[in-house]
C-alpha cells in the first residue's frame, strides 16, 4: 500500500516517518510533498491509499487539498495532522470524509491508531468495491426494466393502479397482503461529476449500483423494494409493506453502505404512511416535496420526512429589491460594481436563514427574468441577436445545481458573477457597435441627400427599428434625421445659388426637393431669408 505526507516543514515529515509503524499497516511505499500543489501532483501519479496532511501550507492549503481529494480521489483516505484545535479546520475534515484530527505534537500511540483505522476503513471499502466490479451488468428478478415501468406507472398512471398491482403481484414483486405503505425517494446529485466519473459517466450504471445497495437491504427482510422512477432518471423511489415505523432507521442503513461503497451520502424525501396502491401518487410527491425544501445550509442531515414551512413562494426574500443595483452594475461594465451587487444578495442570503433548493431555483428564475429585462431594455434593436447569444453562453456555462448534496455559495456567486459580468460586457460590445451604426447611416444620407431617404428606407438598409434608428440619431446629433437632410441640402443649395446661371427649379432639383415652393420655404425657415434673397444678396457682395 501508499501513502503521501504533505507537510511545509521537513523535520515534520522526517517525525510522522519514524513514528509510524509502516509495515503493519502494510505500507511499503512512502511519498513526501511540502505543498498542496506537489502534493496533487503525487496523488495523480502514485494514487496513494492514505494521506497524511498539514492544514497551512503554501500554494495550496490543506482545506483546499482536502476538498480536493474528496472530489477527486473519493476512495483516498486523509487524516490531518494539524497545530491548530480550529473548529472550522474539523469541520471540514469531517464535512470532505477525513479519518481522523490529530493535533501536534504528534503522538505515536495516536497516529498509529488513526493509520490503523484509516488502512481497515479502505480495505473493508476496496473489497466492497471489489465485490460490487465482479457483478455482472444484468438486471435480476427484483429490478426488471418491465417491472420497473409497472412500479413507475403506480405513480405516474392512476387510473391503470389496479391493473398494474395485479401484474406485480403474479410477478411475485409485491407480495397479495400488502396494505400500508411508505416510500422514500433518493435524489441522485446531477453536478457530481467525480461520482459519474466512477462509472464512466454512464448514468445507468450508477443507478444500477445504487438499486443494488438498496434492494441488498430492503430485500434481506423481503421488507420492500427498490426501483427506478422512469420518469425522472435520477430518482430511485424505496417501498416499505413492512416493518414501517423502523423505515428511516432502515434508510440510514442503506446510506452508510452507499457512502462505504461510494464515498458519498445521498438525501431521502420520506413519505408517512399511506394505501397501497391509491396513495402511490401523494406518497411520492410527499417524498419530493421533502426534497425541494430541505434545508441546504444544514450539514450531514440526509433524512427529510416533513416539508419545510418556507416556500418558493411565501419566503420574504424578493430579488426585486436588487435589481437596480445589479442593473447599474450591468450597464457600468465595471467588475468590483458586478461583484458588489452580486456579494450584497448573497449576503441577503445568508441573513434570511434557510435555502431550499426550491427557493434557490426561484431566486434564479427572478434574475433570468431580470436579465431578460434588461437586454430587451438595453439593447432594444438587437435583443434578438443578444437573446440568442445569451441562451447559447447559459447553456454553455457550468450553472450550480440547487439539488447538489453539498451546497456552496461560493459557487453561484461564482456562477451570477460570471453571468451577469458576460451581459455586461455584451453590452457594451453592442454599445459600441450603436455608435458605429450611426456613423454609417450619417455618411449613407450625405451621399444620397438628394434622393428620396426616408426613415422606413434606412431602416430595411440597416436592418434595424426605426424607433431605434432615429433615439440614436438623435442622440448623436441632437437633431432629427428629415432636419438632417434638410440641412445638407440648404447646404448644397447655398453653394448653388452662388451661380447665376442655375434656375432656381434646377437648383431645387439638384438639391433634392421636388418642388420649388416646398425647398423656398425650407431654405427661409433655416436661413431667415428666402432662397432669391439670398442670390440677391451674394450678387451684391460679389
Amino acid at each position: 500500500m501508499k501513502a503521501l505526507i504533505v507537510d511545509d516543514e521537513s523535520r515534520v515529515r522526517k517525525a510522522i516517518r519514524l513514528l509510524v509503524h509502516w509495515e503493519e499497516h502494510g505500507i511499503t511505499d512512502i511519498q513526501e510533498a511540502d505543498n498542496g500543489l506537489k502534493a496533487i501532483e503525487l496523488i495523480q501519479q502514485h494514487r496513494p491509499n492514505l494521506v497524511l496532511l498539514d492544514m497551512l501550507m503554501p500554494l495550496t492549503n490543506g482545506l483546499e487539498l482536502m476538498e480536493w481529494i474528496h472530489n477527486h480521489y473519493p476512495d483516498t483516505k486523509f487524516i490531518v495532522i494539524s497545530g491548530h484545535d480550529d473548529f472550522e479546520f474539523v469541520r471540514n475534515t469531517i464535512l470532505y470524509s477525513g479519518t481522523d484530527y490529530i493535533l501536534k505534537p504528534v503522538d505515536e500511540t495516536a497516529i498509529n491508531a488513526a493509520v490503523g483505522k484509516a488502512i481497515s476503513a479502505w480495505k473493508a471499502e476496496d473489497e466492497e468495491r471489489r465485490a460490487m466490479h465482479q457483478q455482472h451488468v444484468q438486471v435480476n428478478e427484483y429490478r426488471p426494466v418491465y417491472s420497473e415501468k409497472l412500479l413507475t406507472s403506480l405513480i405516474d398512471e392512476p387510473f391503470s393502479q389496479t391493473q398494474a398491482a395485479r401484474r406485480l403481484q403474479d410477478e411475485r414483486i409485491i407480495p397479495d397482503t400488502v396494505s400500508d405503505i411508505r416510500l422514500a425517494v433518493l435524489q441522485v446529485d446531477p453536478s457530481d461529476e467525480a461520482l459519474y466519473n466512477r462509472f464512466g459517466n454512464h448514468q445507468d450504471l450508477l443507478m444500477f449500483a445504487l438499486l443494488n445497495i438498496c434492494n441488498e437491504f430492503m430485500q434481506k427482510d423481503r421488507i420492500g423494494v427498490a426501483f427506478r422512477h422512469f420518469s425522472s432518471q435520477r430518482n430511485i423511489v424505496i417501498m416499505v409493506w413492512d416493518q414501517l415505523a423502523t423505515f428511516p432507521t432502515r434508510l440510514k442503513e442503506i446510506n452508510s453502505g452507499i457512502h462505504r461503497t461510494l464515498s458519498r451520502y445521498m438525501h431521502f424525501g420520506i413519505s408517512p404512511t399511506g394505501l397501497y396502491p391509491e396513495d402511490m401518487p401523494k406518497l411520492f410527491n410527499h417524498g419530493l416535496s421533502c426534497l425541494r425544501s430541505r434545508d441546504l445550509t444544514v450539514l450531514n442531515q440526509f433524512l427529510h420526512e416533513e416539508v419545510s414551512g418556507v416556500r418558493g413562494g411565501d419566503h420574504g426574500l424578493q430579488f426585486s429589491a436588487y435589481e437596480d443595483r445589479w442593473k447599474l452594475a450591468i450597464m457600468s461594465g465595471q467588475p468590483n460594481l458586478i461583484a458588489e451587487a452580486v456579494e450584497e444578495w448573497l449576503a441577503a442570503m445568508r441573513k434570511n436563514g434557510v435555502i431550499t433548493p426550491e427557493l434557490l431555483e426561484r431566486y434564479d428564475r427572478d434574475i433570468e427574468r431580470f436579465l431578460l429585462r434588461v437586454i430587451h431594455e438595453a439593447a432594444s434593436p438587437l435583443a434578438e441577436t443578444l437573446l440568442q447569444e445569451y441562451k447559447e453562453e447559459s447553456a454553455a456555462s457550468a450553472k450550480p445545481s440547487p439539488d447538489k448534496h453539498l451546497f456552496s455559495y461560493a459557487e453561484w456567486q461564482q456562477y451570477w458573477e460570471t453571468t451577469i459580468g458576460w451581459l455586461a460586457a455584451a453590452l457594451q460590445s453592442r454599445k459600441h457597435e450603436g455608435q458605429d451604426l450611426i456613423h454609417d447611416i450619417t455618411q449613407f444620407i450625405e451621399q444620397n441627400y438628394q434622393n428620396e431617404v426616408s426613415l422606413y428606407d434606412i431602416a430595411n438598409r440597416f436592418h434595424v427599428s426605426r424607433e431605434y434608428i432615429s433615439r440614436k440619431f438623435k442622440q448623436r446629433h441632437q437633431i432629427n434625421i428629415p432636419e438632417y437632410i434638410n440641412r445638407i441640402r440648404i447646404s448644397k443649395a447655398k453653394i448653388l445659388l452662388q451661380n447665376p446661371g442655375l434656375k432656381m427649379a434646377a437648383i431645387s432639383e439638384m438639391v433634392g426637393f421636388k418642388n420649388e415652393k416646398y425647398f423656398s420655404l425650407v431654405f427661409k425657415k433655416q436661413e431667415g431669408i428666402s432662397p432669391t434673397e439670398f442670390r440677391k444678396l451674394h450678387e451684391k457682395d460679389s
